[in-house]
């Protein structure tokens, strides 16, 4: 991806704050961002939520928009650039997190995809996506309703969450009707 590609949204309400703020924020983000896909986008904001005298308190807020789902913090500190950077450390973190998570799952799906065409009964399909679903949801739904659960929580292909949803039907449907198999 292509730092163009990237964009970075700032909404500053502090004054005196924009140009230092907004270098560390957008440098942190962009390298979050940089040799990856899943980031498109992020918004940044600083306020000053605590107006007194004699303390402060503000408030950073980012969000980062990645595929496939957007992660968001929020962190509060006397200083901002303190809470700026306690805020980017916060989002490091959870983007890792986040991007390991994908990994494994991605993983796990390339290994068990194969196996649903060719190795798997209904009801180890069912055991391995559905086991904790209720049966009689899964009879009140359609074919496309739980295909596309499948392909998001899952990560699985369109032809494997398919052909798992008409497995994950016939084994709920045993279920339902008391002939479990």
């Amino acid at each position: 991806m292509g730092s163009a590609d990237f964009y970075i949204d700032f909404n500053i309400e502090v004054p005196n704050m924009g140009a230092e703020f907004n270098r560390e924020a957008e440098r942190a983000l962009r390298g979050l961002a940089s040799d990856q896909s899943d980031l498109v986008g992020a918004a940044v904001s600083l306020e000053r939520i605590v107006k007194s005298e004699t303390s402060h308190l503000y408030q950073v807020r980012i969000v980062v928009y990645k595929r496939p789902q957007d992660i968001a913090v929020v962190k509060q500190d006397a200083e901002p650039m303190t809470t700026l950077r306690s805020a980017l450390e916060a989002l490091k973190e959870m983007v890792r997190q986040s991007r390991e998570k994908l990994g494994e799952r991605e993983t796990r799906n390339q290994d068990t995809t194969g196996a649903i065409y060719y190795e798997r009964t209904a009801n180890e399909v069912y055991a391995a996506y559905a086991e904790q679903w209720d049966p009689e949801e899964i009879v009140n739904m359609d074919r496309t309703e739980i295909a596309s659960r499948l392909m998001v929580e899952e990560g699985l292909t369109q032809d494997a969450a398919y052909f798992a949803a008409d497995q994950i039907l016939q084994v709920a449907e045993e279920r339902t009707s008391g002939a479990e198999g």
